[in-house]
């Protein structure tokens, strides 16, 4: 099977698992992969020290490479394409990044995100002439979009993570795009405990961010008539802001911002919690949560989930599995909760039954690598 050349903006992170998980499930088919970031992360999920130990960085490549420079022909009409990154910059890192790539024998280049990472790698696949992807994965291709319709018209093939992302970017090229959207290790979620007897707690997980809705939830909280405690698991910018809310308005009890924890932690506390509260919105610059991978190890841990109706959160769940309420509006999410609470033990037991199914049905990073893997080896 093919040597794929993973390239990465930031690896390894707390909060981007997808591709840890991505290029595991890619090695356990029997690829091999090499991974390449542009920046180290400070912090990181224990599941990935060994591919952070494999993982190549600028710093480790001479800083001008001219190994392949006579190669570099093949680049530019791609590169006279580009107007968010300087081309001779451009150059510089294809060249480093081909340097790599030859000498571990990379046969395919995969690129996650469709910023400078997707850029640099297009530039040196195009250098070794070999195939080049890469996955869109929401403020890449909403918020903030650099030289996209180049991109794509110079890749082999794109993924997108949701559906609607699949026929947005369709439409933009005639290059295939593919719907491929984050999945969770199924190994990590074997069965479903039986013997679920949560506290009282909720739970929001994520980064504390505008598109996580966390005002919203706020607000929502302020309006209840029979007062809720939940944990804050994140960090962000907003986490001075949401403290200052909570101690300007009574909440500082009743909310506990606990920061960032990993993977680890969510799977060993997941059954004290009643209920995942993920309220969503679109930010002030167009860029919202694609697919939420928290969406799927909630419904892999069995924690009934209360979210908004966005198009990322609609093609992971239904009525049965969880509930979707309208986004930016406190007094649904507040009546969302209310609900939650008068539901009998029994209809959260079902409604976590239907959703464990559903998510290893539909959304294990195995399956997922085995459509990827296809599109990869079919070059």
């Amino acid at each position: 099977m093919k040597t794929i050349g993973y390239v990465i903006p930031c690896f390894p992170t707390l909060s981007e698992t997808f591709t840890g998980v991505e290029m595991r499930a890619m090695i356990a088919l029997g690829h091999h992969v090499v991974p390449f970031s542009f920046m180290k992360g400070q912090h990181f999920q224990r599941a990935d020290i060994p591919l952070m130990k494999q993982c190549c960085y600028p710093s480790n490549l001479p800083y001008y490479s001219f190994r392949h420079i006579t190669r570099s022909v093949r680049s530019l009409p791609f590169i006279y394409q580009q107007h968010e990154f300087g081309k001779l910059a451009l150059i510089r890192q294809g060249l480093q990044l081909a340097l790599w790539a030859h000498s571990y024998q990379c046969q395919h280049l995969h690129a996650h995100f469709a910023w400078h990472s997707s850029a640099i790698a297009i530039v040196a696949a195009k250098i070794l002439n070999i195939p080049v992807s890469f996955v869109g994965h929401g403020a890449d291709i909403y918020a903030g979009p650099q030289d996209l319709q180049a991109k794509l018209s110079h890749c082999q093939f794109c993924c997108a993570v949701t559906k609607a992302m699949h026929d947005h970017l369709q439409s933009l090229t005639k290059t295939p795009v593919h719907y491929l959207p984050c999945g969770i290790e199924e190994q990590n979620y074997p069965t479903l405990n039986n013997e679920w007897s949560p506290s009282k707690r909720f739970l929001f997980i994520g980064r504390l961010v505008e598109k996580k809705g966390l005002i919203t939830l706020l607000k929502a909280i302020q309006r209840l008539k029979h007062p809720i405690e939940i944990d804050i698991v994140g960090d962000g910018p907003l986490k001075s802001e949401l403290i200052s809310f909570c101690k300007r308005h009574g909440l500082i009890n009743a909310v506990s911002f606990l920061g960032s924890q990993n993977a680890d932690w969510l799977r060993s506390h997941a059954q004290r919690y009643q209920g995942l509260i993920a309220p969503f919105t679109i930010a002030n610059n167009g860029d919202t949560d694609t697919g939420p991978l928290v969406l799927k190890e909630a419904l892999a841990l069995g924690i009934p989930i209360i979210t908004t109706n966005l198009v990322g959160c609609t093609e992971i769940l239904c009525s049965d599995i969880g509930v979707m309420i309208q986004k930016d509006s406190p007094t649904e999410l507040a009546t969302a909760i209310t609900n939650h609470q008068l539901k009998s033990y029994q209809e959260l037991k079902t409604q976590r039954e239907l959703g464990y199914r559903h998510v290893m049905k539909a959304f294990t990073a195995k399956a997922q690598a085995q459509r990827l893997s296809q599109w990869i080896e079919a070059l």
